[in-house]
């Protein structure tokens, strides 16, 4: 096995790893707020595309996701993760292609000849975008009862796509400002560490 891919499978291991430990200990990946919890998982996840691609970050994305699952069952990271994340098209398919759209658009990035940090924030800021809605937009498409509006928060004559709004604002918001400006300082570093590890072809 060549030094590239033993990097790569070591920095994989090691995002899964911290991907776990994140939703091990308390506020390390989740900071409640509101009905949801604001996820700092997704900056693992972003840092994955970006540095090593969109395979990479598809495989991280999932395995956030599956854990995602499988807590909504047995330790719900907020009140009403065992209302949505049980539904695997709300726990899974928007962090699988979070890291797909970031490996995919640092890779896009790069090939309009914009500079590493440039593609990495606008990745990290699609791929932070990504989740949110799908997110959000999912649970609005499957989940217009008032029973579950209320467990969001709604009160009176607000409706679930009301405060669904309004977590946009108060959670989506400040995890892509996150995103954006922390993932390019951890994936930079990894990626060209990597590169300068690609095995040489002779022409």
């Amino acid at each position: 096995m060549t030094r590239h891919k033993t990097f790569r499978l070591v920095v994989d291991a090691l995002l899964m790893a911290i991907v776990l430990l994140q939703n091990l200990v308390p506020f390390l990946g989740y900071i409640p707020f509101g009905p949801f919890s604001m996820t700092l998982i997704g900056l693992t996840v972003i840092v994955a595309g970006s540095a090593l691609g969109p395979r990479d970050g598809l495989l991280i994305g999932s395995f956030w996701g599956l854990i995602t699952f499988v807590r909504a069952f047995t330790w719900p990271s907020s009140p009403v993760a065992p209302l949505i994340f049980t539904n695997p098209l709300i726990s899974i398919l928007p962090r699988l292609l979070m890291g797909l759209v970031a490996g995919s658009l640092y890779l896009w990035g790069r090939h309009r000849q914009w500079s590493m940090r440039q593609a990495m924030q606008v990745a990290a800021g699609c791929a932070a975008l990504t989740n949110t809605v799908l997110v959000l937009g999912l649970v609005f498409l499957f989940y217009q009862t008032p029973a579950v509006a209320t467990a969001f928060g709604a009160t009176g004559n607000q409706t679930l796509g009301y405060v669904l709004m309004i977590s946009l604002f108060t959670n989506g918001i400040p995890e892509l400002i996150l995103d954006v400006l922390v993932a390019p300082l951890i994936a930079m570093p990894l990626r060209r560490q990597w590169e300068r590890l690609k095995p040489q072809t002779t022409k």
